[in-house]
């Protein structure tokens, strides 16, 4: 657990080190909801995002959490293979505490598979899934495997 979180960390800490060329802000709503500030490489089509999450929509908690993911756009062979939507995929890292029926602090690795729907400039919106292994450590622990799924809003600041 403490390997898959420092590796996923490290990518996103390395994600700032680059030369982002661009930056975007956002919300989201799904099984938790939330804000996100983006930053985005135009030359790979990679971003890392660091998200502020809450809600626990489907837990009956009250979830406050920390989020950073890597994301990556799949490669495609020509432009326009997919009209005004981009698949991508990544990983990233949730960490908060649930407040509610239980008290926990949580950690969640995960994966992630995404489409954006690119409409006219500056907006853009997504949906996207992700499923990986919950750890919650409190007065109701437990270890197993953890899914979710959100839509939202993109805003790019440099347009």
């Amino acid at each position: 657990m403490k390997r898959v979180l420092g590796v996923t960390l490290g990518l996103c800490a390395a994600g700032m080190l680059t030369d982002a060329t661009a930056a975007s802000v956002g919300g989201f709503v799904g099984t938790d909801a939330g804000v996100y500030y983006q930053t985005t490489r135009a030359a790979n089509g990679s971003a890392v995002r660091y998200g502020l999450t809450g809600l626990g929509l489907f837990s009956r908690q009250v979830v406050v959490a920390g989020e950073a993911a890597y994301l990556q756009d799949f490669a495609t062979t020509a432009p326009g293979t997919f009209g005004s939507l981009t698949p991508y995929y990544g990983a990233g890292v949730t960490a908060g505490l649930e407040l509610g029926a239980s008290n926990a602090f949580t950690v969640y690795p995960h994966g992630l598979l995404g489409l954006r729907y690119n409409t006219a400039t500056p907006l853009s919106f997504f949906g996207e899934v992700n499923a990986g292994v919950r750890a919650r450590l409190g007065s109701a622990s437990s270890f197993g495997f953890g899914a979710g799924a959100r839509i939202g809003l993109n805003y790019n600041l440099g347009n």
